[in-house]
């Protein structure tokens, strides 16, 4: 949209003007200035940023126009280093395309905020298409049956504090709740990043897949008016119940548990642990237990930390007890309609029945726990 030339001028002036508000987890950031060019009214953003672990990067940016009281303008029009794979060094650019995103608009209070983080959100394990069988001994897992799926992705631990607090802050999302009653102790989610966020509904979840599915400029999955899923898009989503049992199995064929039909002993935390990595819980009941690192324990087959234990995970689909007696034999994709939501695995509070890989429980979407979290498929 063609902007007056008025606005041009105030515009110019204002944003050669702004702050240079920074907001750095481990990468460090440098030198940030922010000009705008007359003749385009495209914004230049430049900086160097560092990374001591020398990973690659998340680099994020956030326009505020109330003086940095919040950060809530419509910005989504960058180029250049700006997104997923940012490597460590200097002389870094990101173009702003304001006439774009935030058209006839101007103002005195403008703000830039820079965040740069080396959360390795879109790490990923593959599982191979083929036929698994489906099912246990439970009343609602019955009958075991074989299904098929098409290949599909996975993440190799549930989502972490840091890979979510990156995406409340590039969205302006509420943080999860903590101090109060089945929530985490206050200071969690700020202190424990490589900790597997809880204390997020089924709606979080898949808010957080359309957000990284964006980011890496995929399709996202799901309609966040409807809630409703479309297979057919490349965009992250939670596994489907099916796909969450054949990547839990890790490729052995008719056992209990990840490992195989041995009991848990310290194979996953669950409220018999009590392995050598006991001092790295986080406190959340007062006497030492809670969850793991999300990263910890040993992986499974596919690859996979803590898929049972350590916290429950979001599933995609509807819950009904009679599913299995009906559901498809190629790529199910849960009841089309119900109450309340699949999740799967158990977690540091429960016991050994509930981290088999048949054990199946769900709730009210809406609900938020301390033992609840989630990872992500494609």
């Amino acid at each position: 949209m063609v902007m007056r030339k008025n606005v041009y001028t105030i515009a110019l002036l204002v944003i050669i003007g702004w702050s240079q508000m920074v907001f750095s987890q481990k990468p460090k950031i440098e030198n940030l200035i922010v000009q705008q060019n007359m003749d385009n009214l495209k914004v230049e953003i430049t900086f160097n940023v560092y990374n001591f672990n020398q990973e690659t990067m998340t680099v994020l940016v956030k326009i505020s126009d109330d003086d940095g009281a919040t950060y809530t303008v419509p910005a989504v029009s960058f180029s250049g280093d700006y997104g997923l794979g940012i490597l460590s060094g200097p002389n870094k650019s990101i173009i702003w395309d304001a006439v774009t995103d935030y058209p006839e608009q101007y103002g005195e209070n403008y703000r830039v905020k820079l965040i740069a983080s080396d959360a390795r959100i879109t790490a990923i394990k593959p599982v191979l298409e083929g036929t698994f069988l489906m099912g246990g001994s439970g009343a609602d897992n019955q009958p075991k049956h074989d299904v098929y799926l098409d290949y599909f992705e996975i993440s190799p631990h549930a989502v972490t504090n840091e890979e979510y607090k990156l995406f409340c802050d590039a969205t302006n999302r509420a943080y999860p709740e903590e101090g109060g009653s089945y929530q985490a102790p206050i200071g969690y989610f700020a202190n424990y990043g490589s900790y597997p966020v809880v204390g997020v509904s089924w709606y979080d979840a898949i808010a957080y897949c359309n957000w990284l599915s964006q980011l890496k400029g995929l399709e996202p999955c799901y309609d966040l008016q409807t809630w409703s899923y479309d297979a057919t898009k490349n965009g992250y989503h939670l596994p489907s119940e099916a796909q969450w049992e054949k990547a839990v199995r890790g490729n052995l064929v008719e056992k209990i548990y990840p490992w195989g039909d041995t009991a848990p002993t310290n194979q996953c935390n669950f409220t018999g642990y009590n392995g050598s990595l006991r001092y790295l819980m986080a406190n959340f009941d007062g006497q030492g237990n809670g969850p793991l690192p999300a990263d910890s324990l040993i992986a499974n087959g596919y690859g996979l930390k803590n898929i049972v234990g350590n916290v429950w995970e979001w599933c995609n689909d509807w819950y009904n007890d009679e599913y299995y007696s009906i559901s498809p034999l190629i790529n199910p994709l849960g009841p089309e309609t119900g109450s309340e939501r699949v999740y799967r695995g158990g977690a540091w509070n429960t016991n050994e029945s509930n981290v088999t890989c048949a054990f199946r429980s769900r709730k009210d979407p809406n609900r938020k726990r301390y033992d609840i979290g989630f990872r992500v498929a494609r």
